[in-house]
Protein backbone atom coordinates (compact mmCIF):
# COMPACT_ATOMS: atom_id res chain seq x y z
CA UNK A 1 0.00 0.00 0.00
CA UNK A 2 0.86 3.51 -0.17
CA UNK A 3 -0.44 7.05 0.38
CA UNK A 4 -2.15 9.40 -2.33
CA UNK A 5 -4.31 11.63 -2.43
CA UNK A 6 -7.11 10.80 -4.66
CA UNK A 7 -10.04 13.37 -6.21
CA UNK A 8 -13.42 11.21 -5.87
CA UNK A 9 -15.89 14.22 -6.78
CA UNK A 10 -15.17 17.63 -7.43
CA UNK A 11 -14.12 19.28 -4.44
CA UNK A 12 -13.63 15.67 -2.99
CA UNK A 13 -9.84 14.90 -2.54
CA UNK A 14 -8.92 12.67 0.31
CA UNK A 15 -5.22 11.66 1.55
CA UNK A 16 -5.72 7.55 1.90
CA UNK A 17 -4.10 4.39 1.23
CA UNK A 18 -4.64 2.56 -2.01
CA UNK A 19 -2.64 -0.08 -3.61
CA UNK A 20 1.02 0.41 -5.27
CA UNK A 21 0.68 0.45 -9.13
CA UNK A 22 0.73 -3.03 -11.26
CA UNK A 23 3.02 -2.54 -13.42
CA UNK A 24 2.12 -3.58 -17.02
CA UNK A 25 4.99 -4.24 -20.02
CA UNK A 26 6.54 -1.53 -21.01
CA UNK A 27 6.44 0.30 -17.92
CA UNK A 28 8.03 1.69 -14.48
CA UNK A 29 7.28 2.13 -11.03
CA UNK A 30 8.33 5.59 -9.61
CA UNK A 31 9.26 6.69 -5.91
CA UNK A 32 8.18 10.34 -6.44
CA UNK A 33 10.63 12.67 -5.15
CA UNK A 34 8.79 15.51 -6.14
CA UNK A 35 5.64 16.61 -7.78
CA UNK A 36 4.40 20.45 -8.73
CA UNK A 37 0.78 21.85 -8.34
CA UNK A 38 -0.19 22.64 -11.76
CA UNK A 39 -2.76 26.23 -12.22
CA UNK A 40 -4.81 23.15 -14.39
CA UNK A 41 -4.62 21.06 -11.10
CA UNK A 42 -6.89 23.43 -8.90
CA UNK A 43 -9.99 24.05 -11.16
CA UNK A 44 -9.80 20.01 -11.87
CA UNK A 45 -10.02 19.31 -8.29
CA UNK A 46 -12.24 21.87 -7.22
CA UNK A 47 -13.96 22.61 -10.32
CA UNK A 48 -14.19 20.59 -13.16
CA UNK A 49 -13.32 17.42 -11.95
CA UNK A 50 -11.46 15.05 -13.92
CA UNK A 51 -12.02 12.65 -17.27
CA UNK A 52 -12.27 9.85 -14.69
CA UNK A 53 -12.83 9.98 -10.66
CA UNK A 54 -12.01 8.58 -8.34
CA UNK A 55 -8.14 9.67 -9.59
CA UNK A 56 -4.70 10.70 -8.26
CA UNK A 57 -3.51 14.08 -10.52
CA UNK A 58 -0.13 15.20 -10.34
CA UNK A 59 1.86 15.29 -13.52
CA UNK A 60 4.56 17.97 -12.95
CA UNK A 61 7.07 15.37 -10.94
CA UNK A 62 10.34 13.89 -10.77
CA UNK A 63 11.92 10.46 -9.07
CA UNK A 64 13.90 7.43 -8.82
CA UNK A 65 12.60 4.01 -11.02
CA UNK A 66 11.59 1.32 -8.45
CA UNK A 67 10.84 -1.29 -10.31
CA UNK A 68 10.28 -2.25 -14.35
CA UNK A 69 8.04 -3.93 -15.96
CA UNK A 70 8.29 -6.59 -19.13
CA UNK A 71 10.15 -5.35 -21.92
CA UNK A 72 11.78 -2.65 -19.59
CA UNK A 73 16.02 -2.40 -19.90
CA UNK A 74 17.09 -3.30 -16.21
CA UNK A 75 19.23 -0.38 -16.95
CA UNK A 76 16.46 2.19 -15.62
CA UNK A 77 16.13 0.81 -11.75
CA UNK A 78 17.71 3.45 -9.73
CA UNK A 79 18.01 6.07 -11.94
CA UNK A 80 16.61 9.50 -11.36
CA UNK A 81 13.94 10.54 -13.87
CA UNK A 82 11.63 13.42 -14.68
CA UNK A 83 8.14 12.51 -16.83
CA UNK A 84 6.76 13.61 -19.86
CA UNK A 85 2.97 13.36 -18.58
CA UNK A 86 1.29 13.09 -22.13
CA UNK A 87 1.13 9.40 -23.71
CA UNK A 88 0.82 8.91 -26.94
CA UNK A 89 -1.20 5.82 -28.35
CA UNK A 90 1.52 5.09 -31.49
CA UNK A 91 -1.88 4.13 -33.27
CA UNK A 92 -3.58 7.04 -34.50
CA UNK A 93 -3.21 8.85 -37.95
CA UNK A 94 -0.96 11.31 -36.53
CA UNK A 95 1.31 9.27 -34.20
CA UNK A 96 1.65 7.10 -37.45
CA UNK A 97 2.77 10.27 -39.35
CA UNK A 98 5.37 10.93 -36.47
CA UNK A 99 2.87 13.66 -34.99
CA UNK A 100 2.99 12.15 -31.56
CA UNK A 101 1.70 15.80 -30.26
CA UNK A 102 -1.32 15.92 -32.18
CA UNK A 103 -2.68 12.28 -30.68
CA UNK A 104 -6.06 12.26 -31.27
CA UNK A 105 -6.09 9.12 -28.23
CA UNK A 106 -3.75 10.52 -26.13
CA UNK A 107 -3.12 9.37 -22.25
CA UNK A 108 -2.14 11.52 -19.91
CA UNK A 109 -0.63 11.07 -16.25
CA UNK A 110 -2.71 13.13 -13.23
CA UNK A 111 -5.75 13.51 -15.55
CA UNK A 112 -6.50 10.50 -17.68
CA UNK A 113 -4.68 8.15 -15.31
CA UNK A 114 -3.49 8.40 -12.35
CA UNK A 115 -0.81 10.75 -11.84
CA UNK A 116 1.83 11.57 -9.16
CA UNK A 117 0.15 12.91 -5.90
CA UNK A 118 1.00 9.60 -4.52
CA UNK A 119 4.26 7.95 -3.12
CA UNK A 120 5.00 5.93 -6.30
CA UNK A 121 3.21 6.26 -10.14
CA UNK A 122 3.62 3.70 -12.89
CA UNK A 123 4.11 5.32 -16.48
CA UNK A 124 5.44 3.93 -19.81
CA UNK A 125 9.36 3.75 -19.85
CA UNK A 126 9.09 5.73 -22.81
CA UNK A 127 8.17 8.67 -21.24
CA UNK A 128 11.42 8.60 -18.86
CA UNK A 129 13.78 11.59 -18.82
CA UNK A 130 16.73 11.13 -17.05
CA UNK A 131 18.12 13.66 -14.81
CA UNK A 132 21.88 14.26 -14.74
CA UNK A 133 23.34 14.13 -10.65
CA UNK A 134 23.45 17.76 -10.63
CA UNK A 135 19.86 18.68 -11.44
CA UNK A 136 17.27 18.41 -8.36
CA UNK A 137 14.76 16.72 -8.24
CA UNK A 138 12.62 19.65 -7.63
CA UNK A 139 13.62 21.41 -11.04
CA UNK A 140 13.34 17.82 -12.70
CA UNK A 141 9.81 18.03 -11.72
CA UNK A 142 9.44 21.62 -13.50
CA UNK A 143 11.10 20.41 -16.78
CA UNK A 144 7.31 19.95 -18.03
CA UNK A 145 6.19 23.75 -17.71
CA UNK A 146 9.45 24.52 -18.86
CA UNK A 147 8.90 22.13 -22.16
CA UNK A 148 5.52 24.61 -22.44
CA UNK A 149 7.70 27.81 -22.35
CA UNK A 150 10.15 26.36 -24.47
CA UNK A 151 7.86 25.47 -27.16
CA UNK A 152 5.99 29.16 -27.39
CA UNK A 153 9.23 30.75 -27.24
CA UNK A 154 10.51 28.59 -30.23
CA UNK A 155 6.80 29.29 -32.14
CA UNK A 156 7.11 32.54 -31.27
CA UNK A 157 10.73 33.07 -32.11
CA UNK A 158 11.20 31.44 -35.25
CA UNK A 159 9.39 31.91 -38.74
CA UNK A 160 9.40 29.53 -41.28
CA UNK A 161 12.35 31.21 -42.58
CA UNK A 162 14.15 32.70 -39.76
CA UNK A 163 14.55 33.43 -36.32
CA UNK A 164 13.52 36.41 -35.33
CA UNK A 165 16.20 39.26 -34.54
CA UNK A 166 18.04 39.33 -31.15
CA UNK A 167 17.19 43.58 -31.24
CA UNK A 168 13.25 42.85 -32.23
CA UNK A 169 10.42 43.90 -29.45
CA UNK A 170 9.00 41.44 -27.82
CA UNK A 171 6.17 40.98 -25.38
CA UNK A 172 5.47 38.02 -22.80
CA UNK A 173 1.63 38.12 -21.75
CA UNK A 174 1.60 36.53 -18.23
CA UNK A 175 4.08 36.25 -15.45
CA UNK A 176 2.82 33.55 -13.64
CA UNK A 177 5.30 30.29 -13.88
CA UNK A 178 5.15 29.49 -17.65
CA UNK A 179 5.49 33.51 -18.42
CA UNK A 180 8.64 33.65 -16.21
CA UNK A 181 10.09 30.85 -18.39
CA UNK A 182 9.50 32.40 -21.22
CA UNK A 183 11.32 35.41 -19.96
CA UNK A 184 14.40 33.50 -18.89
CA UNK A 185 14.34 31.73 -22.00
CA UNK A 186 14.39 34.88 -24.05
CA UNK A 187 17.22 36.45 -22.09
CA UNK A 188 19.18 33.51 -21.97
CA UNK A 189 18.81 33.38 -26.14
CA UNK A 190 20.32 36.75 -26.38
CA UNK A 191 16.67 38.36 -26.65
CA UNK A 192 16.90 41.92 -24.63
CA UNK A 193 13.56 44.30 -25.66
CA UNK A 194 11.24 42.30 -23.71
CA UNK A 195 7.90 43.72 -22.28
CA UNK A 196 6.29 41.64 -19.70
CA UNK A 197 2.86 42.30 -18.79
CA UNK A 198 1.05 40.73 -15.82
CA UNK A 199 -1.78 41.86 -13.02
CA UNK A 200 -0.13 41.00 -9.39
CA UNK A 201 2.64 42.86 -7.53
CA UNK A 202 4.74 39.76 -6.78
CA UNK A 203 4.95 38.57 -10.22
CA UNK A 204 5.83 42.20 -11.15
CA UNK A 205 8.97 41.50 -8.36
CA UNK A 206 9.78 38.15 -10.41
CA UNK A 207 9.80 39.37 -13.33
CA UNK A 208 12.59 42.26 -12.54
CA UNK A 209 14.65 39.69 -10.33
Amino acid sequence: MMKAWVLHEVGDIRFCDVKIPALKDDEVLIRVMACGICGSDIPRIYETGAHKMPLICGHEFAGIVDDIGGGVSSSWLGKRVAVCPKIPCGRCKNCLNDNPDGCTNYDYSGSRRDGAFASFVSVPASRLIELPDNVSFEAGAMIEPLAVAANAVRTGCQSAVQMVPKDADIAVCGMGTIGLMCVMLLKGMGYHNISVIGNKDHQKDRSEE
